[in-house]
């Protein structure tokens, strides 16, 4: 975890999709693994939020956010990202020389594609994590 937010301190994109292809890869482990125990099972749960949520939601978005105001000419966080999502051509004609402007970019897609990740037809493979977790859970758990 300190790897991906140095790297994404540093806007290393290489590094920041290495490491999150890692986590990604560790999480499929623990699920693959028969043997898969309640505390391999909570790191595939806190991989899970992170990947999920805390990374892209609020650690992301606040590199974006404070990244995006050295974007010249002047773009705001949401055109940034709407214009992205929706390729909007006009938009993306006039950044399309603007080093910042495409780091943030490349930056960007790969958060979305983890965000868009899909597998056995769940979120990041979120229903087969909640089956095993469902059946590894404690008895007296809360």
């Amino acid at each position: 975890m300190i790897n991906l937010l140095k790297h994404t301190y540093l806007l290393n994109i290489k590094e920041i999709k290495n490491n999150i292809e890692l986590f990604w890869s560790r999480y499929q482990d623990i699920l693959n693994n028969k043997k898969s125990s309640w505390d391999d099972l909570n790191e595939a749960r806190a991989i899970l939020y992170f990947l999920g949520y805390l990374y892209p939601e609020k650690i992301v978005l606040d590199s974006l956010a404070g990244r995006i105001k050295y974007i010249k000419p002047f773009i705001d966080l949401d055109t940034f990202l709407l214009a992205i999502d929706t390729n909007n051509k006009e938009i993306l004609k006039k950044y399309e020389n603007n080093q910042k402007f495409s780091t943030l970019k490349e930056f960007y897609l790969i958060i979305k594609s983890i965000k868009n990740r899909v597998k056995n037809k769940t979120y990041l493979d979120e229903g087969r994590f909640d089956k095993l977790y469902s059946k590894l859970k404690p008895q007296d758990y809360f």
